[in-house]
């Protein structure tokens, strides 16, 4: 067996290379800093001392083993493991694939918003997202005409959104929107409104649903989140006067039962047509600004003391009445970062940032477009690319298109994109620049781990605790489950860790009351004398008004297995009551003593599967540990002692 070497002084020539190396296995030196990143995630508090240390040291170096042998056994190179290791990746590298500045604005300035709500109003001109110049060209000058129609006081903005506007919801109300906050709109819509002073009208605002034209009605502080509950009774659209005084008068009602003293909760359990919270005690969901109609909202804002009741009010749905269960004003930029940042990504922003990050990467890294093979291309395919019909026939594949720094991208490789990724209107000159993009990140994808230590880091952990993952699984976890002849040898080699003590074959009769054990008392007496009685029956008879009046459970017990019958003198016969602390009684029936001896594998299969896997780890690292040279620099190890 080859000797763990324990170096503490390295001569000459290899003390500048190895002088930060803690360890080295065979010819691969592992640096303090990788066994720090490692050792102070697990160890956050208490002593660090020599013996710790060198305990640490072991488990460490089991675990570089096994990773080196997974290497050797070229497992790193299985497609299986490069899918899964190039998904982790992804996952990490998202953060650094960021312009963090524009990020960063992002985020304080979807704070400030979050701190305003607004009142708005819109007129909307429908015009697709990927129409035509001439199709967009007229929407915009259609919404120019009727702002200047709207501030030459010709009409007014509702007059206006009633017969202009292609959203037909808001148009019937004057193109009315109500109160909304940050990320209800898509962002364009919403820089408009946030910056649009109050009572003024827009210029023409393009989102992917046409032009806007935006009146801002009102500004104010955020209202923040509340939570109500409410008691409510159901009118509906056309309604019938009837109807709506029916609702009327049983929602004033309900008012006289709370100033009388009745309970909120139970009178919306008992009364209220929203069945979906009368269970509930009336609760809604919490709510933000722009997520209940307006008329519910209005009154809700309104209240100021948690627990208050408001007059009854109609909307849309019906009378209801509400009580204010709790308010949250907007957290500190702190509290909410985290869930802005979320939102970002899910917003029409998220494109911003990727823009942001591509502009970032174009002035970082030096493109040089190779202008002749592009025109020559462009000329080839620029039609049918826009057809979506290109066949991509090419003879010079092979010419460089373009360069980032010193990496070059070959016609070939635009060639296969556009073939990937044409349809009918598409663009060439955007598809060439949407894939110089695409090459951008991927080379920065590819810097990461240079420009980045502690992502460089971080993928060496998820690769490594891959490979040992799989490699651990192979040769211990799976085996031990299915290698059974294996199990079986390893059993009768140890069987002496897996014997019974003594035990008792018992059955435990719970009753619920003492009427219950009574008739249990004479159920175990008929069955001593050798009538023939049922313990179906006996269930049948005490469980036919409550099924948990008698509960029943035999088996056998070891010590340990159950307080009752670890108190009780282990002989055959029949306890006394037991009575416990609720009321019920415990009576337990000693049918036999069951003398030690082996257990049989399919009883302890779980604890000899568990041991089993051990052993197998054991031999394994054993066998590593004869197969690699080790060398542990303690002078190196010892310098984290605090």
């Amino acid at each position: 067996m080859k000797k763990i070497i324990l170096s503490f002084l390295f001569v000459s020539c290899c003390v500048i290379i190895k002088a930060q190396s803690v360890l080295t296995i065979d010819n691969n030196n592992i640096s303090l800093e990788e066994f720090k990143s490692i050792f102070y995630k697990n160890n956050h508090e208490g002593e660090i001392n020599k013996v710790y240390l060198d305990e640490y040291m072991e488990l460490f170096i089991n675990f570089k083993l096994k990773v080196r042998e997974a290497e050797e056994l070229k497992m790193d190179t299985v497609s299986s493991f490069l899918k899964e290791l190039e998904g982790y990746k992804n996952q990490l590298a998202a953060p650094y694939l960021k312009n963090k500045e524009f990020d960063e604005n992002m985020v304080l300035e979807a704070y400030e918003r979050m701190l305003k709500d607004v009142n708005a109003s819109h007129i909307l001109i429908a015009v697709n997202e990927n129409a035509s110049d001439k199709e967009d060209k007229i929407a915009y000058e259609k919404a120019l005409s009727i702002r200047k129609e709207i501030i030459t006081n010709k009409t007014n903005f509702k007059d206006a959104a009633k017969k202009y506007s292609t959203d037909k919801f808001s148009a019937e109300n004057g193109g009315v929107l109500g109160y909304f906050t940050v990320f209800m709109m898509v962002y364009d819509f919403e820089t408009a409104a946030y910056t649009t002073p109050v009572g003024e009208i827009s210029m023409p605002v393009r989102t992917q649903y046409g032009y806007h034209i935006i009146k801002v009605e009102d500004i104010r502080d955020a209202v923040g989140v509340i939570e109500v509950a409410h008691i409510m009774f159901r009118t509906g659209d056309g309604a019938s006067q009837q109807r709506l005084n029916v609702a009327k008068d049983k929602i004033y009602d309900i008012r006289e039962k709370l100033n009388n003293g009745e309970e909120f909760a139970d009178l919306a359990e008992r009364f209220s047509e929203d069945r979906s919270t009368a269970v509930k005690g009336g609760k809604l969901p919490a709510f933000g600004v722009g997520k209940m109609v307006p008329e519910f909202e209005s009154v809700a804002f309104g209240m100021t003391e948690v627990g208050e009741t408001s007059k009854p009010f109609r909307t849309s749905y019906g009378w209801h009445i509400i009580k204010l269960l709790s308010k949250k004003s907007i957290g500190s930029l702190e509290e909410v970062r985290s869930d802005i940042r979320k939102k970002i990504d899910r917003d029409s922003r998220g494109e911003l940032s990727m823009q942001a990050l591509d502009k970032k990467l174009r002035s970082e890294y030096r493109v040089s477009n190779k202008v002749s093979q592009f025109k020559e291309l462009r000329k080839k395919a620029v039609y049918s690319v826009a057809n979506g019909n290109w066949n991509g026939l090419i003879s010079n594949q092979e010419a460089v298109l373009f360069s980032i720094e010193k990496q070059v991208v070959k016609v070939g490789e635009f060639v296969d994109y556009i073939l990937l990724n044409q349809t009918l209107g598409s663009d060439f000159d955007k598809m060439y620049q949407d894939f110089v993009s695409q090459k951008l990140l991927l080379f920065e994808k590819n810097r990461l781990e240079d420009k980045y230590p502690e992502y460089k880091a971080l993928l060496k952990e998820y690769r490594e605790g891959i490979l040992l993952f799989d490699l651990t699984n192979k040769k211990v976890w799976k085996k031990a489950v299915e290698d059974t002849s294996g199990l079986e040898s390893y059993f009768q080699k140890n069987i002496e860790q897996y014997q019974w003590g003594e035990r008792v074959d018992a059955t435990i009769y719970h009753s619920s009351d003492l009427a219950t054990a009574r008739k249990v008392r004479s159920y175990l007496a008929k069955k001593r004398l050798g009538i023939n009685v049922s313990v179906d029956n006996l269930l049948n008879q005490t469980n036919s008004e409550s099924p948990l009046s008698l509960q029943i459970t035999s088996n056998n017990f070891s010590s340990g297995d159950n307080q009752y019958i670890d108190n009780l003198d282990w002989k055959v016969g029949i306890s006394s009551d037991i009575k416990l602390e609720d009321g019920s009684f415990i009576i337990v029936e000693i049918k036999d003593i069951l003398l030690s001896g082996d257990k049989k594998l399919e009883e302890t299969r779980g604890k000899v599967i568990s041991d089993y896997q051990n052993y197998l780890d054991q031999e394994w690292i054993n066998e590593l540990r004869n197969k690699y040279d080790i060398n542990i620099n303690r002078k190196v190890l010892y310098s984290l002692i605090r």
